[in-house]
């Protein structure tokens, strides 16, 4: 996740300065910066806007929820400041514009929204590589609350599972995803595990518990076609290797979601580029 801060230049007139910071995304960056805004200055009035169908959580606890480990409850985050009169959360409702000379947002309800400063936290979402066939019926994305409810209920009637990417994520998907004792496939086109994080002594580790798990690893291949007409039934290797299965996830990186701040005239690289003090 990414965060600048756009504050109203000198000049601009004072009575204008009692609108409220706005915070788009209300991921882990936005919930943290409307924590620490309320902390600082309890008086301040906030708007922060997130574009799920559900109350802010902890992404990081996604595969506990996936693997029954937690409950939904267990992961919704603690937003009691909200309740402040000042304080206005507006879920489900996505910013789809910022208006940088007049100072406001506007959402797809066709609201607009002035702002004092304005905070984007606009997170990444999952890279969906250019295979054959990638969005067939039985691929799915691990990366947001939507996408985990849709896994849990693919878990019961899933048997083959081919997890694409050997990173974090997707061993944490691959692991939740045998609690039907179902058999599980990671492939990654790195020659280990975890390449970012991990020597070679440390992947090679990580592989003999991931196998010890039960869980299979393909190194040093990709996933060239997914193989079927109405629903998926199989992935194509580069090797040639043909690995059956029902469901596929996608793990295989992020990528920043970085079109509203470079619509708006924000200078964005991989992501929204800030200074030292953001």
């Amino acid at each position: 996740m990414q965060s600048v801060l756009k504050e109203k230049p000198a000049g601009v007139n004072q009575s204008m300065q009692t609108d409220p910071v706005v915070i788009v995304g209300s991921g882990p960056v936005g919930v943290q910066s409307l924590k620490e805004l309320y902390r600082l200055s309890p008086q301040q009035a906030i708007v922060i806007y997130g574009d799920e169908a559900y109350v802010p959580y902890n992404r990081v606890r996604l595969s506990g929820l996936l693997s029954g480990q937690f409950s939904l409850s267990d992961i919704e985050t603690d937003l009691s400041c909200t309740s402040e009169p000042h304080i206005i959360q507006r879920q489900h409702t996505r910013v789809i514009q910022i208006h940088t000379d007049k100072h406001s947002v506007i959402d797809d309800q066709g609201v607009e929204q002035p702002y004092s400063s304005l905070i984007l936290a606009t997170g990444s979402r999952p890279h969906v590589p250019n295979i054959q066939n990638i969005h067939l019926p039985g691929v799915f994305r691990f990366r947001d609350m939507a996408d985990v409810q849709a896994l849990m209920a693919r878990q019961a009637r899933s048997r083959n599972i081919v997890i694409l990417g050997g990173g974090l994520l997707g061993l944490e998907a691959a692991h939740a995803m045998q609690r039907h004792n179902s058999n599980v496939i990671v492939i990654d086109h790195m020659d280990r595990l975890m390449p970012q994080q991990l020597d070679e002594d440390g992947a090679e580790l990580l592989r003999e518990h991931i196998l010890r798990l039960g869980i299979q690893v393909v190194l040093s291949d990709r996933v060239a076609e997914i193989i079927g007409e109405e629903k998926i039934q199989a992935v194509r290797l580069q090797s040639g290797r043909v690995i059956e299965c029902d469901t596929m996830i996608l793990s295989a990186g992020i990528r920043s979601n970085i079109e509203l701040a470079r619509d708006a005239g924000v200078v964005v690289g991989q992501g929204i580029k800030v200074d030292n003090t953001m």
